[in-house]
């Protein structure tokens, strides 16, 4: 009896090291690198972007149905590897559905509550169709379908015209800003993706913004590092590029409105031009015509979000914390009733142009 127990207990941990029994091989399964998600007649319509490494062809199949885990068992009946989102890395959501803000909510519920997408999945949003941008990208990159990750990892920081997004982030503004938050907006023009602006949501609604107003955004955000700006100066178009971008928030009852002050330091330099030492009067000029410019792009932008009563800037949650005795009473819906703007730019020039 005694050796029959040994060699019972010799077998058994073998047993546990080969590992979960139904676990497939990568041969095995489909990975998904990109996802775009439109309405559809079940709800939504999903594309699955799966990478190809080995032949590198750009292919997507779509399912229709009220949840990601509907449409991946649908997808799974239809190919013979299984569909694997583990290493999905970008979700293109449609302005219909973030108009839906049911629907989109339980979508994000779900992403949230998964087991195998990422939280550092990045999200964008677009006015085209979602599965049409989904097929761009994969036109761009047909093997690994990672062209918008790469650049929003890369590159978007550098360019100031959009601001990355992903699932981890995107559920904390939007619980901080009371369900406000802008996406990064992706296009498809001639079949070519375009990258830039933003697709802000509210509970309410959800509504576009230009390059220009996406930088107002930025800048707010004190984000705004990249960013070029043209202006006119004696009859010459002066390119200026911002090299450091910040921003302080204070508050103050000012005639019965909340006053809210939006200070700038900024840095930037001339692209181009001669390199000549600009004299300390020119140079201030070109500071305030820049610092006007840019305080305009801003002002912009805010209106933008009056009109809409969106709180894009996480106003609220500022004034919580810096003066939480002003900011009793104050709800969301009335912050917009009182509160004023002054735009303060701080530019300094640090860098006059090169002489080429």
């Amino acid at each position: 009896m005694c050796k029959r127990k040994l060699l019972f207990l010799m077998l058994l941990p073998p047993l546990f090291l080969t590992g979960c029994w139904d676990k497939k091989d990568p041969e095995d399964r489909t990975f998904i690198v990109a996802l775009g998600i439109d309405q559809g007649e079940e709800g939504c319509k999903f594309t699955f972007a799966p990478a190809d490494i080995e032949k590198g062809e750009a292919k997507t199949y779509t399912a229709d149905s009220r949840t990601l885990a509907g449409a991946v068992a649908q997808v799974d009946t239809r190919i013979s590897r299984k569909t694997d989102l583990g290493q999905l890395k970008t979700i293109i959501l449609s302005q219909d559905i973030l108009e839906e803000r049911t629907l989109l909510d339980a979508l994000l519920q779900e992403l949230e509550r998964s087991q195998t997408v990422s939280e550092k999945v990045m999200l964008l949003a677009t006015e085209d169709s979602a599965s049409d941008c989904v097929d761009a990208v994969m036109a761009e990159d047909g093997k690994t379908g990672l062209f918008l990750w790469d650049f929003y990892k890369n590159t978007a920081r550098e360019v100031a015209v959009t601001k990355g997004m992903d699932l981890d982030t995107f559920l904390t503004e939007q619980a901080e800003q009371g369900g406000n938050a802008v996406f990064p907006k992706i296009s498809v023009k001639e079949e070519k993706l375009e990258l830039g602006g933003g697709i802000a949501v509210s509970r309410e609604q959800a509504y576009p913004l230009s390059d220009e107003e996406e930088r107002g955004y930025l800048f707010l955000l004190g984000e705004a590092e990249g960013a070029l700006l043209e202006a006119e100066y004696q009859g010459e178009t002066i390119p200026l590029e911002i090299g450091k971008s910040d921003v302080e928030y204070d508050f103050a009852v000012q005639e019965g409105d909340l006053l809210c002050r939006v200070s700038l330091p900024l840095e930037g330099s001339l692209q181009g031009g001669e390199g000549t030492i600009l004299s300390a009067e020119k140079q201030e000029e070109i500071e305030a015509l820049f610092a006007d410019r840019i305080k305009e792009e801003i002002e912009h932008t805010i209106k933008i979000a009056e009109r809409a009563e969106t709180d894009l800037f996480g106003i609220l949650p500022r004034l919580y914390q810096r003066e939480p005795a002003l900011a009793k009473g104050i709800s969301r819906e009335a912050l917009w009733q009182s509160l004023v703007f002054e735009i303060q730019p701080q530019l300094e020039l640090k860098d006059m142009g090169r002489k080429r």
